[in-house]
């Protein structure tokens, strides 16, 4: 990756949407040079798909939650193959991390309002044979919305 790479990712996770000639203009190359980049960036991985944010709270999805889980048996990691069965029934569960620490994985949820949360909650519960405990944390204020990764170009 060089610089003009790393322009171009740092463009691309603010808007996706922009188009090859106006991305072009903007680090100095032709609609067709931008298409190129972007193929092999996709081709090698480095973009692993293109997709859509949506707005939460226009979902009416108005409480995030983070979920500290810890396992039955926190000495072994559990079965990723039942992990992820039961997060895959789940469609409020937004992203889930194995983690070392007090720990064994977090959880981040969203749900319309604290009765969503609970029966969320219960699945939970019923769906991960693995779990021992969670703690749920509610998010009061999103201070940093965001995946966008400190690009770099290799140097």
């Amino acid at each position: 990756m060089d610089d003009t790479d790393t322009q171009l990712l740092r463009l691309m996770q603010r808007n996706a949407d922009t188009s090859h000639a106006e991305l072009g203009r903007q680090v100095g190359l032709s609609a067709t040079g931008v298409h190129k980049r972007l193929k092999r960036l996709r081709e090698s991985g480095v973009i692993k798909r293109t997709t859509v944010v949506l707005d939460r709270a226009k979902l009416g999805l108005d409480l995030m939650c983070f979920l500290k889980v810890n396992f039955k048996n926190n000495l072994a990691s559990p079965n990723p193959d039942e992990l992820h069965e039961a997060l895959r029934t789940l469609p409020e569960v937004l992203e889930c991390y194995t983690l070392t620490g007090t720990n064994d994985a977090i959880v981040k949820v969203a749900v319309r309002d604290h009765v969503a949360l609970r029966e969320f909650l219960r699945r939970f519960s019923e769906a991960q044979g693995i779990i021992d405990r969670v703690e749920t944390c509610i998010v009061l204020e999103e201070l940093r919305d965001g995946n966008d990764y400190a690009v770099r170009a290799d140097e």
